[in-house]
């Protein structure tokens, strides 16, 4: 049996209640497909892949080797995107919206590390890897927060894994 597994950064829990609150500002109220919450915690992705679910334990072993480090990461600002229909995360196809990172030598380095553990990845990788911070995704075009609730400049992330939920999310992250 084929599993997702996901290798993913998190923000502090004063940060990630701003973000989930950020997410339903501009998500509610416009058919939302996901928005940020318990099931569904803000992350900057390193590396999702799709593998038999025996061989995933390499990926956790790897995810505890950084337990206790932090990563910084520099906001760049908010994206708004059309996702297309039969995109693997949101396969209905809708609008994202998120917070863009700059790709730091730091993050394109624990993402090259994760990669080259050789594992079939999911998404963007390598040369597109795109460091972000998905708010939501909602069917109908989502509204435009007041700019003063965005989020700027650096935060501090650290490394958890687990199972790929519904539109990328990580219901059971293991920190």
């Amino acid at each position: 049996m084929r599993v997702a597994y996901g290798v993913v950064l998190r923000p502090d829990a004063e940060t990630s209640r701003s973000l989930v609150e950020l997410s339903h500002v501009v998500g509610d109220g416009h058919e939302p497909l996901m928005l940020l919450g318990d099931d569904a915690p803000p992350h900057v992705s390193v590396l999702h892949v799709e593998e038999a679910a025996d061989r995933t334990a390499d990926l956790a072993a790897a995810v505890a080797r950084h337990r206790g480090r932090t990563f910084p990461a520099r906001i760049i600002g908010l994206l708004y995107s059309v996702v297309p229909p039969g995109d693997y995360y949101v396969p209905t196809g809708g609008y994202y919206f998120g917070l863009e990172m700059i790709r730091s030598p730091e993050l394109d380095a624990v993402h090259r590390e994760f990669l080259s553990l050789g594992h079939r990845p999911l998404g963007l990788v390598g040369p597109d890897y795109r460091p972000h911070i998905t708010l939501g995704v909602t069917a109908v075009p989502p509204s435009l927060p007041p700019l003063s609730r965005v989020p700027t400049g650096v935060i501090s992330l650290t490394m958890a894994g687990g199972a790929v939920g519904p539109f990328g999310t990580f219901p059971n992250l293991v920190e």
